[in-house]
């Protein structure tokens, strides 16, 4: 009974919230508590499932003391293989999970531990099915935010590539048009 007020302040603190409009007026309302998407049973479940494969990695990385610092992106497997179980490998971003295959590939000579190359195999799959980030076109080079149609590209050109084309434009543009285009000081500097 008496903890009934902090537990509702702490739902206001700590809960998500949401603004609601009727009419002119707004109402902050907060949210009701969503239920855990993924029942705890079978996150463990697929946490009992990695755990060999988990295994394998870890013996792999225990192998060289400094290999974990060095190969980043395979402790991230390793920890997500922990946390979340054959999950993680789904849940992972592909451009991550591409380089710890790539790291993988690096350092394993002899496939011949099966949890090993069903790891790899796992991720392998898991960067073929999810070809099309969003942040990645065609050809698996990343986009940038920067290249759209309302922005110019502006590229390197060599000094003979640059004098042909001013060679073009002079022969396109009658000398007046240009001069009228330049700034005055640019213009007797220039022609």
């Amino acid at each position: 009974m008496l903890l009934t007020p902090l537990r509702f302040m702490a739902r206001i603190l700590f809960g998500d919230l949401r603004l609601e409009r009727d009419g002119p007026n707004f109402h902050i309302r907060i949210a009701a508590a969503t239920p855990d998407i993924e029942p705890r049973a079978q996150r463990e479940k697929d946490i009992a499932e990695a755990a060999p494969l988990r295994a394998a990695l870890k013996q792999l990385l225990d192998s060289h003391p400094k290999a974990r610092k060095v190969l980043r992106h395979l402790r991230y497997v390793e920890r997500a293989l922990a946390t979340q179980g054959l999950a993680a490998v789904a849940a992972m971003p592909v451009d991550v999970l591409a380089v710890a295959l790539r790291q993988l590939d690096a350092i394993v000579a002899n496939w011949s531990n099966r949890h090993l190359a069903d790891l790899r195999s796992r991720m392998a799959v898991a960067v073929l099915a999810r070809p099309e980030d969003p942040q990645y076109g065609e050809s698996g080079d990343r986009l940038s935010d920067f290249a759209t149609e309302s922005r110019l590209v502006v590229g390197d050109a060599s000094h003979s590539v640059f004098m042909e084309l001013e060679r073009q434009y002079q022969a396109l543009l009658p000398p007046e048009a240009i001069r009228a285009s330049l700034p005055a000081a640019a213009a007797t500097d220039r022609l």
